[in-house]
């Protein structure tokens, strides 16, 4: 009899724990879930257009620029920040530009027609860049209230301060400089061609 008793307990037991192991199985699972990293995976395809260029560079000019910012106010402190970096910019004439109008022949001369001289590219050296800024606690919170970068901020004044710099001590060549170097260099085409070439 005892035999019985001792039997039936066990499989009330063992459905006991099946029933509360089916029952818990669930929220294991879901408390697991909770406390798994879930990983997302994306790749992204960009599909750029793909154009031909015939570019005629004449110059390829270097500057290593320092762009600042200097604000100051009683009551926040205050703002400073400088950008320092390599720039380069390559000048010259697109010679897609160039039209059947643009070569002519006369009294045994090639006369060749240039487009306009201009900015072909304008390059910044990432790995050239240092950023140095000091600020107070509360311009740096200000800051980040009104959505300010300091860093973006000289950043966008890199192009039109190194053009300017360039400029004005007369880096970027007139077009009558590059028209007399290339003229310079007609011997080349007239050892070939036989005829005399002019650029104007």
């Amino acid at each position: 009899m005892k035999t019985l008793k001792t039997t039936l307990i066990v499989v009330i037991a063992l459905c006991i724990g099946g029933a509360g192991t089916y029952i818990a199985l669930p929220l294991l699972k879901s408390l697991r879930a909770v406390f798994e990293w879930e990983r997302v995976e994306k790749q992204t395809l960009t599909i750029l257009k793909s154009e031909a260029m015939a570019f005629l560079v004449t110059d390829r000019i270097a500057t290593q620029l320092v762009v600042s910012v200097s604000e100051n106010n009683v009551l926040l402190g205050q703002r400073e920040g400088y950008l320092i970096g390599t720039t380069r910019l390559y000048y010259g004439i697109d010679m897609k530009e160039l039209t059947k109008d643009s070569i002519t022949l006369r009294n045994n001369q090639i006369f060749v027609t240039l487009p306009p001289t201009k900015e072909l590219d304008f390059a910044v050296d990432l790995e050239s860049l240092h950023f140095i800024s000091k600020m107070s606690g509360t311009v740096a919170l200000v800051d980040w209230l009104k959505g300010k970068d300091m860093y973006a901020e000289l950043r966008a004044q890199f192009k039109p301060k190194a053009l300017e710099f360039m400029k004005q001590n007369g880096m970027i060549p007139d077009r009558q400089r590059i028209l007399a170097r290339l003229t310079s260099m007609s011997s080349v085409f007239t050892e070939n061609l036989g005829l005399k070439v002019t650029f104007e």
